[in-house]
């Protein structure tokens, strides 16, 4: 609770499945990001930021959790809300097709595969992810992986190392692979001021793909994923089954939250925010973060699941609600207390609105 000019002003807490949700430092960083776009003279996309999320509109139900009803997005790519928004989308589309894989293929099992390219420089970034992205055509067009795999989810992401050492926490990440190195914490990061793009996949195989003859060992998987991209190394590939755990259905879907890092590219030094915002804007402009394939682009077109993290922000599951609460109550966003607070002079009854509305009618 905060007080300003002797009123007592009720801060946004929005808590989904005991989670406080971003909704402050996502705001936070996508003023940085319109900062960055005045300085870039970007300055209708600058404007669209700014006001993307101004103003919250939320269905309070007692003793339930706030369901958003109204928001304004900018849909910017590089947008912290918007990204979030569309991450969060994504996983609910990726999560139904899923459920209906496991109910009515339980002869299909998911596995995780994750496929790297080396870090590049920023000049190399596009042309980089123009070869990742023909590299996975490539691949999934391999009479080997055509045979073994039935349906693919994948997502592209992209990140930005900044760090200038190698830490503690870095290093006990990748042990294996900084130890055949000889790289200890706190060597030099010969990877400091690089982007690292891969793609993170969900393949579905038959339950029997482990036991046949069409098994790859992990070293197969590398060097298919080499001949796709044209590759003069080996790059680092991980494969791994997904553990089935009770009442977790829908952790397969965690893929699909990969998406970019604003932590990464929206920082307090403004020189290098612009240059990160500048590199990646252009660089992912035009490209799609997310694609289904075989059975899964299949049913995705049955469940009419739609375009991948396009579309309604709002209600990311599908399920539109009108009858949850009476009121929606507004948020918007206070530039001095940098939070998120409730707007006592807008309370918009539902009961008020049908009655406006039959007075038009009239």
């Amino acid at each position: 609770m905060f007080t300003n000019d002797n009123k007592k002003t009720e801060a946004l807490q929005d808590i989904k499945n005991g989670r406080k949700q971003p909704w402050k430092p996502k705001k936070v960083r996508n003023l940085i990001l319109a900062d960055s776009l005045h300085r870039l003279k970007e300055n209708k996309k600058a404007n669209r930021v700014w006001w993307c999320s101004m103003e919250l509109g939320f269905l309070e139900p007692e003793n339930s959790e706030k369901r958003l009803k109204s928001m304004h997005s900018c849909r910017e790519r590089l947008c912290p809300i918007c990204g979030w928004r569309k991450s969060l989308k994504v996983f609910y589309q990726v999560s139904k097709v899923m459920n209906v894989v496991q109910e009515r293929h339980k002869e299909m099992v998911p596995v995780f595969l994750t496929l790297t390219m080396k870090n590049c420089t920023d000049v190399e970034l596009p042309k980089v992810l123009d070869d990742i992205f023909k590299g996975w055509y490539q691949f999934t067009k391999h009479r080997k992986t055509n045979r073994v795999i039935h349906g693919w989810f994948r997502a592209l992401e992209v990140t930005y190392d900044g760090e200038k050492t190698i830490s503690e926490k870095r290093y006990l990440g990748w042990k294996k692979e900084y130890d055949k190195k000889g790289v200890r914490p706190g060597d030099v990061n010969m990877n400091y001021n690089t982007f690292h793009p891969h793609i993170h996949t969900i393949l579905l195989v038959e339950k029997g793909y482990f036991k046949s003859k069409d098994y790859m060992q992990t070293t197969e998987w590398v060097q298919m994923w080499r001949k796709a991209c044209k590759l003069d190394y080996d790059p680092i590939c991980d494969i791994r089954k997904v553990k089935n755990r009770p009442g977790k259905g829908k952790g397969v879907a965690d893929v699909a939250k990969y998406t970019l890092k604003d932590t990464e590219f929206l920082t307090k030094d403004k020189q290098l925010t612009d240059k990160l915002v500048s590199v990646l804007g252009s660089a992912l402009r035009g490209r799609r973060l997310y694609a289904f394939g075989g059975l899964l682009k299949k049913i995705a077109k049955e469940l009419d699941v739609g375009e991948l993290a396009e579309g309604d922000l709002i209600n990311l599951d599908g399920e539109v609600r009108e009858d949850v609460a009476e009121v929606v109550v507004i948020y918007r966003w206070h530039l001095g207390l940098a939070n998120y607070i409730k707007d006592r002079s807008v309370i918009i009854s539902k009961a008020r609105n049908q009655d406006e509305n039959n007075k038009t009618d009239s």
